[in-house]
């Protein structure tokens, strides 16, 4: 794979001030069906495809992709649930004989199940702060200054000419606020989910046993 001027190209193959292709590049992917029909209607005598059609290995490798990323968030997600889990469960063990005295001052079984649910749900929004501030700060990064893909790879890119002639040498960043909102809530969710058993058994518990308690 060779990258030449287009003068230079025109040179070579004969097509003085001629074209053989045009690229439109847009600014995200999702666009292309509204464009190209656009492009179709205005250019009948031309061929006008988008990316996915020209190539649709990229389009299914990016499908893979999806469904591996997929997988990574629910694991990870998991672990954050396990982790809530045994967290409520060593509050609710260290604080039975509180529990008790709550239970014996008045307090409903469903208050205090609501006030552990409140704790765990609290526990994954700060959570989730911390981790979106810390993800922005490197999206925010690497989007200004980017990823240099040539250092990290090397001669392994050497296979991607075709691909890399089109991305150019890093990777920039781009995480929309939405996602971060959507992470949030998700990781919300996922806590009161996971304080949902030890929150049962707190509301469970006999403030005369749970006074007892050592």
């Amino acid at each position: 794979m060779v990258y030449v001027s287009l003068f230079e190209a025109q040179t070579l193959f004969d097509l003085r001030d001629q074209a053989t292709e045009i690229g439109v590049y847009l600014e995200e992917v999702g666009q292309e069906p509204p464009v190209v029909r656009r492009l179709q209607a205005a250019l009948p005598g031309y061929e006008v495809d988008a990316w996915d059609t020209l190539d649709p290995t990229t389009r299914e490798l990016m499908a893979i992709e999806d469904q591996v990323m997929g997988v990574f968030g629910l694991v990870i997600l998991s672990i954050a649930g396990i982790g809530i889990l045994n967290l409520m469960l060593m509050a609710v063990f260290e604080r039975t004989r509180e529990i008790g005295i709550l239970g014996a001052m008045g307090l409903k079984r469903w208050e205090t199940m609501v006030l552990f649910l409140v704790e765990g749900v609290l526990i994954g929004l700060l959570g989730a702060l911390i981790g979106s501030l810390l993800g922005g700060a490197i999206a925010a990064y690497f989007g200004r200054v980017g990823l240099d893909l040539w250092s990290l790879y090397g001669s392994d890119l050497s296979d991607m000419s075709e691909l890399m002639g089109l991305l150019g040498g890093r990777l920039y960043f781009r995480i929309g606020v939405d996602v971060f909102v959507q992470r949030a809530l998700t990781v919300a969710i996922i806590a009161a989910l996971a304080s949902l058993y030890p929150a049962w058994q707190a509301a469970k518990q006999e403030p005369a046993e749970a006074l007892h308690y050592v």
